[in-house]
């Protein structure tokens, strides 16, 4: 493959370190105030209506500081869920479209850990694309180090086949794979977060990463994003304003003498409709020949489980207010030296032990193997002969490339962190096919498209792991499950005899009809009490059906009922 040449020179190519240059430099000299004043008064904190990390502001205290960087940890036992939506339009073709869900849980000791899964929409298709597992560790207390250095991991597994390539397709009359699309690799991220807070006015945060493909093509991209922010409204900083920017170097295998550089940059607005919510538009514009001319995201996040959150109160003075009845100790002198306590009100149970469990759910199925139908006789009939796959490749069980349906389970809680229960589902799956017959001693020719539409059930037995967070309304849960899955395996052969030419060969399909298989699923998700018997449930899952061509996915989102 080759990219398009950086014709803007050496020159151009440092134009994305100017902006981080100045910043990295006040970012050194602030980190060396020390905070070493101490009150004599008792400070009474309100801040943000949310808690911050570890001593840090509450604006790094979110996990995404803006649309394209992230920044320190949450809070122990604090959750960010997130929504982004990513669109990318380019100088020739159709645009791109990127949706995201991402939720992440706070640890103590500074640490998180998160899971995410992307969409998307291209050219009229669109899909599953991948499904990650995150980490990150904060190496101390806020402005304890300067700049706050956190460590960050990310591994990516590819559940999509590529639908936009990030370099240009190879020049005509190359080799191309009769497998059809190829799956979007499986790979590794490395970041390091970087982030401060200047003169209580401006917030800055900013992200060198590193990201290897483990196959196909191998791409490696090596980059750097940062944003910079500063409120308008307050109190509680309803609205912010900033800057923010990205660059990439993006090579494959047969290219790293000859990297792709983009850089975006654009505004950036931040607006919080409720203390806990916040939505984020940053319209970002391309600077480089391989740039988009645009890129915009869209995202809404949600900051919760904080009821009990384990949190320091914020360093910045702008966030703080001195009690009246600290005030008034001091001048009365009556224990002004004591220690103040507050004794937190005992924690409500949101889950129980002994419990039923009813939960219904819709869901969506994506399959290990893509659909690539060969619906071309003379193709079908060259590749039979030859001894490759007939009629394309697809899933061997559902049939096309995703499903959706719905489905239930019953679970019986015998002590609050077990369950076990009974879990069925359906899907509506759908398959491409044709019957063909063709005998050229009659001769006789015919060929008719047929999409096979079916109903996909299967029920299982399932044993439940559940941890209900202390004092918080979510529980992280994790089952296992065996059974039956019935209705699928449908699929069309065909049969020739004579030689490898479609118009002297005697070709017939014969379909074969569904079949019942032995099903193993397994899988993880969290659920958050939204009342003591009413509850919200989203995971995601993998069966294992005979064979990893017949191996597929599922989201799956619903309302659980406790009895």
């Amino acid at each position: 493959m080759t990219t398009k040449h950086f014709s803007r020179g050496v020159a151009q190519q440092l134009v994305p370190l100017i902006g981080c240059a100045c910043l990295l430099f006040l970012a050194s000299s602030s980190s060396a105030r020390a905070q070493a004043a101490v009150s004599e008064q008792e400070i009474v904190v309100t801040g943000e209506e949310v808690p911050s990390a570890y001593d840090a502001p509450p604006g790094f205290s979110r996990s995404r500081f803006s649309n394209t960087t992230q920044a320190y940890v949450l809070p122990p036992w604090a959750f960010f869920f997130g929504e982004i939506y990513e669109g990318q339009g380019f100088r020739h073709g159709p645009p791109d479209h990127l949706f995201t869900q991402e939720i992440e849980m706070g640890l103590p000791y500074r640490f998180g850990v998160a899971a995410e899964a992307q969409f998307e929409r291209f050219n009229g298709g669109g899909g599953a694309r991948t499904v990650s597992l995150e980490a990150r560790w904060a190496l101390a207390d806020w402005n304890k180090i300067p700049l706050n250095p956190t460590l960050f991991a990310e591994y990516k597994f590819g559940v999509g086949t590529i639908r936009h390539e990030e370099v240009p397709p190879p020049p005509a009359g190359g080799e191309e794979e009769e497998s059809g699309p190829p799956k979007v690799p499986d790979a590794y991220e490395f970041r390091l977060l970087l982030a401060q807070d200047f003169g209580e006015h401006v917030e800055w945060a900013m992200n060198w990463f590193f990201e290897k493909e483990n196959t196909g093509d191998r791409g490696r991209e090596w980059g750097f994003s940062q944003s910079a922010m500063t409120p308008i409204l307050l109190p509680n900083e309803r609205l912010k304003v900033g800057i923010e920017m990205e660059y990439k170097n993006f090579t494959v295998k047969d290219t790293r003498g000859n990297p792709m550089h983009t850089f975006v940059i654009g505004p950036s607005v931040a607006w919080k409709p409720t203390p806990s919510t916040r939505i984020d538009v940053s319209p970002l514009f391309g600077c480089t020949d391989d740039s988009p001319v645009a890129d915009v995201f869209v995202a809404f996040s949600w900051l919760f489980g904080t009821e009990r959150a384990e949190a320091e109160a914020p360093v910045s003075t702008r966030f703080r207010y001195y009690s009246g009845a600290g005030l008034a100790d001091s001048h009365s002198g009556k224990d002004s030296e004591k220690e103040m306590k507050q004794v937190a009100p005992p924690c409500p149970q949101w889950y129980g032990d002994n419990e039923w469990n009813v939960n219904l759910w819709g869901t969506y199925a994506f399959t290990n193997t893509e659909y690539n139908p060969n619906l071309w006789l003379v193709d079908a009939v060259q590749s039979t002969n030859e001894g490759h796959p007939v009629l394309g490749t697809f899933d061997h069980y559902i049939g096309g490339d995703h499903a959706w349906g719905g489905g239930g389970d019953i679970k019986y809680f015998f002590y609050r962190y077990f369950g076990v229960g009974i879990e069925g589902f359906s899907l509506d799956a759908s398959k491409n096919g044709f019957d063909i017959f063709e005998d050229p001693t009659i001769p006789i020719f015919t060929r008719e498209r047929i999409n096979h539409d079916h109903t996909i059930g299967a029920v299982l037995g399932t044993f439940t792991l559940r941890y209900p967070i202390p004092c918080t309304r979510f529980a992280p849960y994790a089952w296992a499950g065996v059974g039956a899955i019935f209705g699928g395996g449908e699929r069309d052969v065909l049969t020739t005899q004579g030689p490898p030419d479609a118009f002297a060969v005697h070709a017939q399909t014969h379909h074969v009809g569904s079949e019942t298989k032995l099903l193993g699923q397994f899988g993880a998700g969290l659920e958050f009490r939204i009342a003591r018997h009413v509850g919200l449930t989203s995971d995601l899952s993998f069966g294992v059906i005979d064979g990893p061509k017949n191996n597929f996915g599922m989201f799956r989102s619903g309302i659980n009922f406790a009895f």
